[in-house]
């Protein structure tokens, strides 16, 4: 029913974007210009692919990394693997020696338990960032979502010496009644 009345829903139909996700990558690139033309960028979390969509679509070559199988996009390549698991650093590093964009919109699975959710999607912002440490280039940029909770500020503060601009944000694509936001930071260091 939410679907029926949600415009960002009915316009990736219209633009043939895979999910309303798509508006929320294209709302923060343009106001924080974190892809751009020629970057490999690796999209953690990535089914159904509309990140993936969009960041090709801005000229970048694209590894997605989901543990659900994913509909093949042009431009894409897409490694079926649990992002919580450190073998997979192995596997993206064969593809590219390294990323200028670690993007994840991984969400775990909703249990309708606020706090429950709020910590499981910590944990996959927490494996995305370990995947981003050993393959981000230095100066890279860093995007993940997160709900918000008790855990954000600490997971803010993890971050934010390991980049030289940092903020959560949340876009105007997400829906109003959601808790996520996501941290953007950009120039990496190690």
């Amino acid at each position: 029913m939410r679907d029926r009345r949600d415009f960002y829903y009915w316009e990736a139909k219209r633009q043939g974007y895979r999910s309303r996700a798509a508006f929320k990558l294209l709302q923060m690139n343009k106001e924080f210009r974190l892809i751009r033309k020629g970057d490999v960028v690796l999209d953690l979390g990535a089914a159904p692919g509309g990140w993936s969509q969009v960041a090709t679509e801005l000229g970048a070559f694209v590894v997605a990394v989901d543990i659900n199988p994913m509909e093949g996009i042009e431009g894409v390549t897409f490694v079926r693997g649990d992002i919580t698991d450190e073998k997979i650093v192995e596997v993206l590093l064969e593809i590219s020696d390294s990323y200028d964009v670690v993007m994840s919109d991984a969400s775990p699975k909703i249990t309708g338990i606020w706090t429950i959710d709020h910590l499981r999607s910590i944990d996959l912002a927490r494996a995305s960032f370990r995947i981003a440490e050993k393959v981000l280039r230095d100066g890279g940029n860093f995007l993940v979502k997160v709900f918000q909770g008790e855990e954000i500020q600490n997971f803010y503060n993890e971050l934010k010496t390991r980049f030289a601009f940092k903020k959560f944000h949340s876009p105007k694509a997400s829906r109003k009644s959601s808790a996520e936001i996501y941290f953007v930071g950009k120039g990496f260091r190690r």
